[in-house]
């Protein structure tokens, strides 16, 4: 199910490059693989791994909006019904790309093997969480490197939860660091859930923003 949200500019196949270009500057400190890759370069590529599958993905399946044609923020977006990483919807998204194999040539087949190892454990753990169904999901927000700190993604989130009311579905999201938590709470989002892996090295706070109830 294709979301369709009012009052964004939805990113367009010819600015997809834009789009991964301003992703890797804003996801450079990833905190949730700060852990599993204490190395500054191998961190790179892994997440530079995790771009190029997961935006493909979402590519295929979901849509990506900003502010603005200039692309300086984003926000990723699936309907939950298309949340199914099955190895056919992944190979029909191209998820392990030019891009994605790139990244991963980067990295020793161990390391390589340890993603797939640490997203696999990700999505196990979600399982056994109680998330609404059916819901928005957002994969990403970011906002360029340089420009963060100036209202962009508070924005940006604004319009998505007038979307969800609209239609009146929850949002859920997952995130990491108190900072990122705190951004979330004041734009709505309550917590929903925490996931911990001492053996993968990451801790997900689930976060759940609830649709305002229209007026008859």
């Amino acid at each position: 199910m294709k979301l369709d949200i009012k009052g964004l500019y939805r990113i367009k196949d010819e600015d997809y490059d834009k789009l991964y270009d301003m992703f890797q500057g804003a996801f450079k400190n990833y905190e949730k693989l700060v852990g599993a890759y204490p190395d500054w370069d191998d961190r790179q590529a892994a997440i530079e791994m995790v771009i190029a599958y997961y935006l493909a993905y979402d590519w295929k399946y979901g849509a990506a909006y900003s502010l603005d044609e200039k692309i300086d923020e984003a926000i990723v977006v699936c309907h939950s019904d298309d949340i199914d990483y099955t190895d056919e919807r992944i190979a029909e998204a191209n998820c392990e790309n030019d891009r994605f194999k790139a990244a991963a040539a980067k990295l020793s087949d161990e390391q390589v093997q340890f993603w797939y190892d640490f997203f696999d454990e990700f999505d196990r753990q979600e399982a056994a969480l109680k998330i609404p169904a059916p819901h928005i999901y957002v994969d990403y927000v970011a906002v360029r490197e340089g420009l963060q700190g100036k209202g962009r993604g508070s924005k940006i989130i604004a319009r998505l939860k007038d979307y969800a009311d609209e239609q009146g579905l929850p949002v859920m999201l997952f995130t990491n660091g108190a900072d990122d938590i705190a951004f979330y709470m004041k734009n709505g989002f309550k917590v929903i859930g925490v996931t911990r892996s001492a053996e993968f090295k990451f801790e997900n706070t689930y976060m759940l923003y609830e649709p305002k109830a229209k007026a008859d």
